[in-house]
């Protein structure tokens, strides 16, 4: 079982500070592909591949007969350093934490695992397949970059390794964003009756969504709708009754609902508001995210983020018990409040999948994020640990 000395704890973590030195917003991970790419041939990765996406990974192969991925997603999302105490990029070490963004969501993580992986293929052969995946566009889009490499690899089991505290998740609600459009018709605002104003008719729509009854998990929770945003035009509306407005929702999902269900329900409540007003226009779609990778690939998906849950003795779950309790680990299992790229791997593609990582959730995203040392440091034992038991089956 594989325990950091001194020496391994220090390079481990002026590998993490040299991730978080560089930017790496969606669509510019280049810099930190490059050195997840050398790190992966430096510590001995007995494959290292970077694919059309801008996705690295690395191999190592063993006499085991499994295979499992564990994935970490490159992108950050951008930091002001205005609200900062150290600035984001500078990876300041501090009271046994390292901070800088990136450090909790995901890069300490991706460290961890790039190191703790490497050493384990040093040691021996007592593993299988593993794969080391540093993703792109995570935060941008969930799934669609790492469902490319599991397209490819095709690996029995996947671990997210975004923050849990070194506990295991099983499983997180998922994630929709819904466009609602209303339609009117312009007039001076001096005559407003000539006109179908569509902000008005906007706000029966919110006020229906209200009311929606939305379904509940008995471990992730229940699912959600909040609307985040809402655009008329014109914009301004100088003396304009205006003749469209747009808000954006964000749906929340629970394990079993689709893209044909969830649009659905909200066309029920735009179809009784037109019953009852014959000048309501309205519909619904779910967005569509574009992004541009850093290796020239756009990438052009529904913002449509499946729910997923794995059962608590599937044996994914209980192996991943076993091996991080030989790592001298007590893991509770936990979901994730947000969404991860599992929304690819076990929402659409059906593979076993657990989340692991150092790192509080509440964190991410932040001013001043962080990750502390201790957790970096065991994170990187737990990830060898993983790796053995989970590809030797």
């Amino acid at each position: 079982m594989l325990k950091l000395g001194a020496a391994q704890k220090q390079e481990l973590l002026e590998f993490a500070r040299r991730l978080v030195q560089v930017p790496s917003p969606p669509g510019g991970e280049g810099g930190v592909a490059e050195l997840v790419r050398a790190q992966m041939q430096a510590l001995g990765f007995h494959e290292v591949r970077v694919d059309e996406w801008g996705n690295v990974v690395g191999t190592i192969r063993g006499r085991g007969r499994s295979s499992v991925l564990f994935d970490a997603h490159m992108d950050t999302v951008p930091a002001d350093p205005s609200g900062w105490r150290h600035p984001p990029y500078a990876a300041v070490v501090e009271d046994g934490r390292l901070y800088g963004r990136g450090a909790s969501d995901m890069k300490g993580a991706l460290a961890a695992a790039v190191y703790g992986v490497g050493l384990l293929a040093q040691a021996g052969d007592d593993f299988g397949t593993v794969h080391v995946c540093a993703s792109v566009a995570e935060e941008a889009v969930e799934g669609p970059a790492l469902e490319r490499v599991l397209e490819r690899l095709q690996p029995e089991s996947v671990v997210i390794m975004e923050s849990t505290g070194l506990d295991i998740a099983v499983g997180q609600r998922g994630r929709a964003e819904l466009t609602i459009e209303t339609l009117g018709r312009s007039a001076h605002t001096s005559n407003p009756a000539l006109g179908i104003n569509a902000v008005e008719k906007m706000a029966a729509v919110i006020r229906a969504l209200a009311d929606l009854e939305l379904p509940t998990d008995p471990f992730l929770g229940p699912a959600i709708a909040v609307v985040t945003d809402i655009v008329s035009e014109p914009f301004p509306g100088l003396s304009v009754v205006p003749h469209r407005c747009v808000i954006t929702v964000d749906r929340r999902l629970v394990v079993g609902e689709e893209p044909e269900a969830v649009l659905g329900q909200v066309r029920a409540v735009l179809d009784r508001l037109a019953a009852s007003d014959p000048e309501f226009r309205a519909r619904v779609a779910i967005a569509e995210d574009r992004l541009t990778t850093f290796t020239g690939r756009e990438i052009v998906a529904p913002n449509f983020a499946p729910a997923w849950r794995i059962d608590s003795e599937h044996p994914l779950v209980t192996r991943a018990r076993a091996a991080l309790r030989d790592a001298g680990q007590e893991p509770r299992l936990v979901t994730y409040r947000f969404c991860t790229n599992g929304s690819g791997s076990m929402g659409r593609m059906g593979i076993p999948t657990i989340g692991y990582g150092p790192g509080r959730e509440e964190v991410a995203h932040t001013a001043d994020e962080y990750v502390d040392l201790e957790e970096l440091y065991r994170a990187c034992e737990g990830y060898a640990a993983l790796a053995t038991r989970l590809s030797r089956f």
